[in-house]
């Protein structure tokens, strides 16, 4: 069942991580509280993105990549492919643009992210 949850709603968690504390690059432990509060979460979430994988389909369409290709995507699986933006190569900017994960595609269906093992996405959006 999806759930919408307010920024308010959303409880502050007490969070680590490995993180480079100078240019040395030697990570160590880091503490931090998160909190999701931008009040757009959509649950349950899947997050993810900067995605890398193994191309398992392609559509009959499709000629950058082959079955077996590794291929990745950033944080966007779809846009419009027609507003002026994404005519000039800056789908970023679509105002139908379809965020990796905790979105909508244009068919009502959900957007997961890559902490899933299968994702699908607009050839064009990927390299």
């Amino acid at each position: 069942m999806s759930q919408e949850i307010s920024g308010a709603e959303e409880q502050a968690v007490k969070a680590y991580g490995w993180a480079a504390r100078d240019s040395s690059g030697v990570l160590s432990p880091f503490h931090f509280t998160r909190r999701g509060n931008v009040g757009m979460t959509i649950y349950p979430i899947v997050p993810g993105h900067e995605i890398v994988g193994e191309v398992t389909k392609v559509g009959r369409n499709v000629t950058k990549f082959k079955v077996g290709d590794i291929a990745g995507v950033g944080c966007m699986v779809g846009s419009c492919r027609s507003c002026d933006n994404c005519t000039q190569d800056l789908e970023n900017y679509c105002p139908k643009m379809v965020w990796t994960y905790n979105k909508h595609h244009e068919d009502g269906s959900r957007t997961f992210g890559g902490y899933s093992d299968k994702i699908v996405l607009k050839c064009k959006l990927s390299s």
